[in-house]
């Protein structure tokens, strides 16, 4: 090949290089602004009514739980009416209890311990919710959009099966913590 042709080609080679490291060699170009709007983030909030809850065990209505002792094979369920406010569209959620709601009335008595950490990880704890505001089955619920008062019921399946060291065990369950949490 022609020693000219030969640095023509690797000139041309050399501009071409030179030019892409510099970018896009766009001759015209332009730009435009669009009105795409404005969204608001949405909210979800779960308070207890005023009015008083209501246990039941076995399906039989206690009028306090003051003096009652579980056995092993007892369900005992607490009912309360709870205002739901949601903002937003869509809104999916999962009704809970939290288990460390479920805490030994004395901290380090070794029974209110084992009867804690029994009923912790092997009761079966459902937590369900009825009302105008809320539709779904346990535990995903869809919510509605506004102020809706929902009736809440955790149940709480005591297992057979306890072990002795439970026994004489004492927990509280005057703070249980419902959670309603948003799942899409």
């Amino acid at each position: 090949m022609n020693k000219l042709l030969v640095g023509a080609i690797a000139g041309a080679a050399g501009v071409a290089l030179l030019l892409g490291g510099a970018g896009t060699f766009a001759l015209w170009n332009d730009s435009a602004a669009v009105a795409g709007g404005t969204i608001v983030a949405g909210s979800l909030d779960v308070t207890p009514t005023v009015a008083a809850g209501s246990w039941t065990v076995n399906g039989v209505a206690q009028g306090t739980l003051s003096g009652f002792k579980a056995v092993p094979g007892d369900v005992l369920a607490y009912t309360k009416t709870m205002n739901v406010t949601a903002s937003g569209d869509n809104l999916l959620a999962t009704l809970t209890l939290d288990p460390a709601s479920i805490s030994p009335t004395v901290a380090l008595d070794a029974e209110d311990l084992a009867l804690t950490s029994y009923l912790t990880s092997t009761a079966t704890i459902a937590a369900t919710a009825t009302g105008a505001g809320i539709s779904g089955t346990s535990p995903s619920y869809s919510v509605n959009a506004g102020t809706s008062v929902v009736t809440v019921t955790v149940t709480l399946t005591f297992p057979s099966g306890a072990g002795n060291d439970a026994q004489l065990g004492s927990v509280k369950l005057n703070d249980l913590n419902v959670t309603l949490n948003q799942t899409s």
